[in-house]
């Protein structure tokens, strides 16, 4: 599956299936603090991810 961060050009490749909550682990962040958008709707920790998915990070959380 293709991940992209929004608001960089980070851009990785991770082979599916895989819970949605696996993969933000192998990524090192926090699905409480970060979201994942696939196909426009909010993606669910326990939601499974295939390979041929495109996911989009992006952050919840914002300084100021």
């Amino acid at each position: 599956m293709k991940i992209i961060f929004a608001g960089s050009n980070k851009q990785f490749e991770i082979k599916g299936p895989k819970l949605a909550e696996k993969v933000a682990k192998e990524l090192g962040i926090s699905l409480e603090s970060h979201i994942f958008i696939k196909d426009g709707e909010i993606v669910a920790p326990d939601e499974i991810l295939q390979d041929e998915d495109t996911v989009e990070v992006i952050s919840a959380i914002s300084g100021g």
